[in-house]
């Protein structure tokens, strides 16, 4: 169960990421690349979330 819970954490956490990435005010005065690579981060969170999900406990 535990890692069930981790796993959604980091699947939630990896959808703050993205929905973060082209609303930030920020983002726009230093160009394109940091929303892609925040997008991308939170891309890599939301498959460790799933791995971490479907994982068997030992």
């Amino acid at each position: 169960m535990k890692n069930q819970l981790q796993g959604i954490a980091l699947i939630l956490f990896a959808g703050m990421l993205m929905l973060y990435a082209p609303l930030s005010p920020w983002l726009p005065i230093l160009g394109s690349l940091p929303s892609d690579l925040i997008s991308l981060v939170g891309l890599a969170f939301a498959i460790a979330g799933l791995v971490r999900c479907f994982k068997k406990e030992d």
